[in-house]
């Protein structure tokens, strides 16, 4: 199991008290993006208007819509960043740190 059941519960629950929140777009997301012509020139800042759940393989998803296209797109929360600022930030982090650890080792079995 990946997540923390209870604890990603709860942030699902204060990320969705905190929509529509800011984030910043990996470079690497933003690179995949581009070269599946989803968002050709999508911009790194982006506004979440959504939060959802795909399960323990899928994560935690942020859902936006950029200026720059029509299409909603749908990313991990681990593909994201969220201002130091937000009082989510710490439990984003966490959650983030947490989430790529147990893929890695995952990876690695």
């Amino acid at each position: 199991m990946l997540d923390k059941p209870e604890k990603t519960r709860e942030l699902i629950d204060i990320l969705d008290a905190a929509v529509p929140f800011e984030v910043e777009l990996m470079p690497s997301a933003i690179a995949l993006l581009r070269a599946q012509h989803i968002a050709d020139n999508v911009k790194p800042t982006q506004t979440v208007l959504k939060v959802s759940y795909a399960g323990d393989e899928g994560g935690i998803l942020c859902h936006i819509e950029p200026e720059e296209t029509e299409k909603v797109i749908i990313i991990s929360l681990t593909h994201v960043r969220v201002h130091r600022s937000l009082p989510l930030a710490a439990a984003v982090f966490d959650y983030q740190k947490h989430r790529v650890k147990k893929l890695k080792k995952q990876g690695s079995a």
